[in-house]
Order: C-alpha cells, then structure tokens, then sequence
C-alpha cells in the first residue's frame, strides 16, 4: 500500500537527523556568543587592573614626592631658625635621599605610560641635594630646601593630571 504522506515528509531518522542537527547548530551559537562575553568581561577586567596599577603606581610618587617636599620644607625651616649648626639636617637629608631612592626603585616598575617614568626621572632629577649641601652654609642649606620644594609641587600637580586622565 501506498502512504503519500511518508513520501512528502519523509521517515523519522531524516527527521532525527534535522532535529539534531539544529540543535548542533544553536550550541555551537550559544558557545560562541558565550565565548565572547567571556572575552569582553576578560577583557574588561584586565583594563580594570591596569588602571588600577597605574593608580597605585602615580599614588605612591605622589606620596613620595610630598615626602620629599616636606623633608625639603622642614629642612628650611630648620636652617632658617639656626638648627643647622649642629649638624641636624643631616636626618633630612638622609630623609630626601631615602624617598628618592624610592622613586628610583619605582622606575623599575613594569608600565607602558612613558609620561608616568619621565615624571619619575623630572622627580629624582629635581630633588638631588648638591655634593657640598651639609658642608655649605646654613643660608645656603635653606636656599637649597625651598628651591627643592619649590620644585616639586608642580611635578605632584602633573602626577595628579595623569591619574585623572
């Protein structure tokens, strides 16, 4: 006996085979758009966490920097009131060297903004005490310290420039 309904819609492994093959074809699309988010939050995270790194790296040479000009502001003050007699700014001295050693420590520091490292060198550079600053005069010691501080502040100002853009 003849079934023309068999004949138009065929037999049921055709029909398994279609079925499962459209759902072959919808995972496959579920993977891979989920493959892509995955990508993007993947992506998206690992921006957070650079910017992040760079937050903390211009955070601490800020820090760093005001150190320096507090050391070199108190150093003044001290000369300026006659405390350099006895040898005192030699502590601030060895305060202003310390942080730059810091921030020489920090030029090391694996980041791909060259702006933050020129402003790390312009820091280093900017802060260096002369050779003869202890033996030197107490007027000169305080000249030294102001102009440091001086120095210094528009350098904290660029810093925080770069950690808002």
């Amino acid at each position: 006996m003849f079934c023309p309904l068999a004949i138009e819609w065929g037999n049921a492994a055709d029909w398994a085979s279609a079925i499962a093959s459209f759902c072959a074809v919808v995972a496959a699309l579920w993977i891979a758009f989920g493959q892509e988010r995955n990508a993007r939050k993947l992506g998206q995270i690992a921006k957070n966490e650079e910017h992040a790194r760079t937050a903390h790296l211009i955070g601490e040479v800020i820090r760093l920097t005001a150190e320096i000009e507090a050391f070199a502001n108190a150093g003044a003050m001290f000369a300026e009131m006659g405390g350099g007699r006895d040898g005192g700014l030699v502590s601030h001295s060895q305060d202003i060297e310390g942080a730059r050693a810091q921030l020489s420590a920090l030029q090391h520091y694996p980041q791909s903004d060259p702006r933050i490292f020129g402003e790390i060198g312009r820091i280093i550079r900017e802060s260096a005490l002369p050779s003869d600053f202890l033996a030197s005069s107490i007027s000169f010691q305080a000249i030294v310290c102001r102009g440091l501080a001086e120095r210094l502040a528009p350098r904290r100002a660029i810093l925080a420039q770069l950690l808002s853009s």
